[in-house]
């Protein structure tokens, strides 16, 4: 390339995921002049959005992804979608090779905590379902051309877990046995109607109760007691009386979902074992616990038996371990977690979101407060009349853009890449581009890439 057409000087930066916090950091880099390369594993960018936010969402969802496509679609962005670092592309030769200014990992925390009891991932999809794939099936198994793993749920279900995720999953679970039992009978009924209203008022139309459609509700099993869980934040200056408060909401925050959608709870209880007949999860035995100076003790000799034809394990998602990334335990250890700095070198590495928070949950990327804890989770479980979720997403993209743009001045602050290397660089990414048939249009590849029936 002659040196009259090569590039200005420039920073030049790839994000690793493209939902809420990639999108929003890639626009901020590029409104400051930095060339931003938005490496995405999925065709659509739009994440835990799309995948790991149940779709009677439908409103929240669509206004998402179309922030996220406002986002994106800058001349300074450019997108590489079906690329999964550690499949296509090696994290090691994207930070030594390419010569790039800066990584930012915001890919999300997709990886379910493992199953506390020994020797249970065997049974994985033999009677153990984890929540990640669960939800990823709910949302996408309408659609005619959907090829992902597919689940039979059955009633009597156990769910250990505890926290907003949780709730979502035992809300799937009896609406889906709702919507079986009532087409057993020759009724067609709507998902979005026995969320939005509660299971026992659409049975009511019916002339049904739940107990006459004869199925077996789920039971959720959590560790802590019910103040303990994490259904709305307590701000670490909170005063006492403010934090007891917050503690008495969250019982009413689960007894109100109990109330609407029917299913089981038991609190203090902890999986300690493994019930296996005929090559088949079919149970865990379940200890008792006991809760003392904030930490949990199993009691001893107090296993039993809780049979299930399915147990599905919530307890949490985490990010996905990377070759050459510092972790301690199930998180990432930073240089500066103060701009979400984890290594420093030629091509510095960041990372945001759920990748620098360790939680999967949505509602656990938001800015911690007593102000908006039960109004978020109230509208993130569908427990108030105005149901969606635009307290919640408003403030999760707050948090990032503060990220951002911490992020941001932190990567100006070196030096710009030579144009010759710019040149270098984007010629990898349109060589990549053209491997998968990308040509460039951002918005004619979502139009292309959006099945006609997604929900």
């Amino acid at each position: 390339m002659a040196a009259s057409v090569l590039p200005d000087p420039t920073h030049v930066v790839a994000v690793i995921g493209a939902a809420t916090a990639g999108s929003e950091i890639a626009r901020i880099l590029a409104e400051r002049r930095t060339t931003v390369i938005v490496i995405e594993q999925n065709p659509r960018p739009y994440g835990k959005i799309e995948d790991g936010l149940p779709r009677w969402h439908v409103k929240q969802r669509r206004d998402e992804y179309e922030e996220i496509n406002k986002r994106l679609d800058h001349p300074n962005i450019h997108y590489v979608p079906m690329t999964r670092l550690g499949r296509d592309l090696d994290f090691g030769m994207l930070r030594e090779e390419w010569g790039l200014s800066a990584v930012v990992l915001s890919n999300g925390a997709w990886r379910d905590r493992p199953f506390p009891v020994a020797g249970a991932d065997q049974w994985v999809d033999q009677g153990l379902v984890y929540q990640n794939p669960l939800i990823y099936w709910f949302n996408h198994y309408p659609e005619a051309n959907y090829n992902g793993p597919r689940y039979e749920l059955t009633p009597g279900t156990t769910v250990v877990g505890g926290g907003l995720a949780s709730i979502d999953v035992v809300k799937v679970l009896q609406i889906e046995m709702a919507l079986k039992g009532l087409a057993a009978r020759g009724i067609q009924e709507d998902m979005l109607k026995l969320e939005r209203e509660g299971l026992e008022p659409v049975l009511k139309s019916h002339n049904l109760t739940w107990a006459e459609l004869g199925i077996a509700p789920c039971t959720l099993y959590y560790r802590r007691r019910v103040l303990d869980m994490p259904l709305s934040d307590i701000a670490p200056d909170a005063t006492p009386k403010r934090a007891e408060a917050m503690r008495m909401a969250r019982a009413k925050i689960l007894e109100k979902a109990q109330r609407k959608f029917l299913f089981e709870f038991r609190d203090l209880s902890v999986p300690t074992g493994l019930i296996v007949e005929n090559g088949r999860l079919t149970g865990i035995q379940m200890s008792r616990t006991e809760v003392a100076d904030g930490k949990v003790r199993t009691v001893p000799d107090s296993a039993r038996p809780v049979t299930a034809p399915m147990t599905i394990s919530s307890i949490g998602s985490i990010p996905e371990p990377i070759p050459g990334i510092p972790a301690s335990g199930e998180v990432y250890q930073y240089a500066n977690a103060g701009v979400g700095l984890l290594l420093e070198g030629r091509t510095a590495i960041y990372a945001a979101g759920n990748v620098l928070t360790g939680k999967g949950n949505i509602k656990d990327s938001l800015v911690s407060g007593t102000e908006i804890g039960t109004h978020i989770a109230e509208a993130y479980l569908g427990l108030r009349p105005e149901g969606d979720l635009a307290p919640l997403t408003e403030a999760a993209r707050e948090r990032v853009h503060q990220e951002g743009l911490r992020m941001a001045a932190s990567i100006n602050a070196r030096e710009p890449l030579a144009g010759e290397k710019v040149a270098e660089i984007m010629a990898r990414v349109r060589e990549r581009q053209r491997a998968i048939g990308f040509e460039g249009d951002f918005r004619g590849w979502i139009r292309k890439m959006t099945p006609p029936d997604l929900q």
